[in-house]
């Protein structure tokens, strides 16, 4: 209350200053002239020392009133752009973000969703990492990230953290346009008699993968090659004619554009879910909470009856 009412003094100050005296000064401020003149004196007992003198009608600054006007004016500036940069926060349009991710949630999921609030919020300062679910649930239980997106992996989460199942997204079996399978859809007996390229054993979706594989009767296959990111196995499935396991969402594009095809497998429902994981706390910015419930609407959006899995 007391900064509110000394900044209040120097708004008084500058404006009898800008206005050219006292009576227009409370004019603007719609005041008693009597109550401006009484901030003034207030101001020059706490500065020890006249900021004006009388020049005939006119009140005139003197040597400590020039330097005090200017001082007054960089305050006065420094506080509306604090008051703004508060308003921001509190908004939403402003703030900081820490989000990590898994490889590929953080490399195709993830951003576009980021980027959109980022473009909603000029303010905002948003960071996406990416890691093993491990590491990412380890940096949320530190503090060191606001949450994470991570791969499911049905398994309990570290103290402090809670967690929060979004949605599944469609695991199919990708291939080249014109390499094996011959059909448009594959039994999951035959997918061991293709040439598989996988991802390094122990990784989540590895971990997800092999689960379901074993849970629908298929044995672990043989890889003719792991590599560690959607990328490289999408190049080795196009230019080698291979094929690999792969979430739909990796490959919604290439197969638009008709580099690759997905392959629906009959006999298993494979999916990745989607997981988020934040602090066990009851207070986010307003940023993080629009963070997360962009992850909710986009979860629901995706849940809807009726709609395909890349849908709206």
């Amino acid at each position: 209350m007391a900064l509110v009412s000394q900044l209040r003094r120097l708004e008084m100050f500058c404006a009898v200053v800008d206005e050219g005296g006292v009576t227009r000064a409370a004019e603007h401020f719609h005041v008693a002239q009597p109550w401006v003149s009484a901030q003034l004196r207030t101001l020059e007992k706490s500065v020890g020392a006249p900021l004006f003198v009388r020049e005939g009608r006119r009140n005139v600054l003197t040597e400590a009133g020039r330097r005090f006007y200017a001082w007054a004016t960089e305050v006065l500036a420094s506080a509306a752009q604090a008051q703004r940069d508060i308003d921001d926060l509190t908004s939403g349009a402003a703030g900081t973000l820490a989000v990590a991710t898994s490889m590929a949630i953080g490399t195709y999921l993830i951003p576009p969703l980021m980027t959109d609030l980022r473009r909603e919020r000029a303010g905002a300062e948003i960071t996406i990492s990416i890691s093993e679910p491990a590491v990412a649930m380890r940096r949320v239980e530190t503090g060191e990230v606001d949450f994470a997106v991570t791969t499911w992996l049905d398994e309990v989460p570290p103290s402090g953290v809670r967690s929060e199942k979004l949605w599944d997204e469609p695991i199919v079996l990708c291939a080249a346009p014109d390499g094996p399978p011959a059909d448009d859809v594959v039994d999951l007996a035959d997918v061991v008699g293709l040439p598989l390229v996988g991802v390094p054993a122990g990784v989540a979706i590895e971990r997800v993968l092999d689960r379901q594989l074993r849970a629908a009767g298929l044995t672990t296959p043989s890889y003719v090659i792991r590599l560690g990111h959607a990328e490289a196995l999408k190049r080795a499935v196009a230019d080698n004619g291979w094929v690999c396991f792969a979430p739909l969402y990796c490959v919604a594009d290439d197969v638009a554009a008709g580099r690759l095809r997905a392959v629906p497998v009959r006999g298993a429902e494979l999916v990745e879910t989607i997981g988020l994981f934040s602090r066990d706390t009851t207070w986010f910015s307003p940023l993080q909470r629009a963070a997360m419930d962009t992850l909710r609407s986009t979860a629901a959006r995706k849940r809807r009856p009726g709609r395909g899995p890349d849908g709206p």
